[in-house]
């Protein structure tokens, strides 16, 4: 079964760091990766296929097209397709501003809309999926604006009014969770800065934002950080799957970058979303072999994530 449960309101499909390159040393691999994720979405039914930034490792025009090319093959992999941006996103040889008419562009041809700031919202099956991300040239972290942040408050509070859950999209995690800044890279540096490897400044008025809102779910990537869940926990103090104050918090691995610091670590890793009326589930799964990842722990002995509403 597809599923977990029956009645299912609402099924996404979730990867993260796909990094699509023309200078990748084997550059079919990513877009192999991508296009096992696009055909796991197509057999899941899923109603949206979500990327958390760094669809691409350099925003150029020709690793768009690449990217471009993947979903082609794929045109009905979901419903609706979400490129979150991430920070290898506004990169390239030209600088942020031509990095971001390529992802504009980008977004208009894969997703089938058009966006003109790099935070945005989509509305699917009732239920609000919020992207925000660094909306000037900021190096790893995310430069958030204040128009932005006032942008976010309102359109969470709007989302909080439906009465459901919200689904928030940022490439970068909040600072200091799932391990950081420990796991920000492969080798441990002790005293690195507390702010590394997270979102940068806004951390804090992002927390409070999310925390004032009820059943609220934020996606991060950027770490490359392998799957982990409760046994790493009570081991190193850290997982993927982490709850702070009613804030469920889900870092994913990279889906074609070498991964670290995890339990799971194999390339392929993304997450199946169910939404249910009286759940949510997030069911981890490698794409690239299309089998259900069972082998860990990740909330209350089971090998999924399952928050009753």
């Amino acid at each position: 079964m597809a599923y977990l449960y029956d009645s299912i309101i609402l099924c996404a499909t979730i990867v993260s760091d796909t990094h699509i390159d023309e200078k990748h040393p084997t550059k079919w691999f990513p877009m192999l990766l991508l296009k096992r994720a696009l055909r796991g979405a197509k057999n899941s039914r899923s109603d949206a296929f979500i990327t958390v930034g760094d669809t691409t490792s350099r925003g150029s025009t020709v690793n768009w097209n690449m990217t471009r090319d993947c979903f082609k093959k794929y045109p009905d992999a979901a419903k609706k397709i979400i490129l979150a941006i991430g920070n290898h996103d506004g990169w390239n040889d030209n600088g942020f501003d031509d990095a971001i008419k390529e992802y504009y562009c980008a977004y208009k041809d894969i997703c089938g809309r058009k966006i003109n700031t790099p935070y945005f919202s989509e509305i699917i099956n009732g239920y609000y999926f919020i992207c925000i991300g660094t909306d000037s040239d900021s190096g790893c972290e995310a430069a958030i604006s204040d128009a932005q942040i006032n942008w976010f408050s309102d359109e969470m509070e709007k989302a909080a009014n439906t009465g459901k859950p919200v689904f928030v999209f940022c490439h970068q995690s909040l600072n200091q969770r799932h391990g950081l800044p420990r796991t920000w890279d492969r080798n441990e540096i002790p005293d690195r800065p507390p702010d590394e490897g997270g979102i940068g400044k806004k951390s804090d008025e992002i927390t409070s934002i999310l925390k004032k809102h009820k059943n609220v779910f934020y996606f991060s990537g950027h770490s490359h950080m392998g799957l982990c869940g409760e046994n790493m926990t009570k081991k190193e103090g850290y997982s993927s799957f982490e709850d702070e104050d009613g804030l469920t918090l889900v870092n994913l691995p990279s889906l074609s970058c070498g991964n670290h610091h995890g339990e799971y670590q194999k390339l392929g890793t993304g997450l199946q979303l169910e939404i249910y009326k009286d759940r949510v589930i997030l069911r981890p799964k490698n794409y690239f072999s299309g089998k259900w990842i069972t082998s860990l722990a990740i909330k209350d002995g089971k090998p999924y994530y399952e928050k009753i509403l």
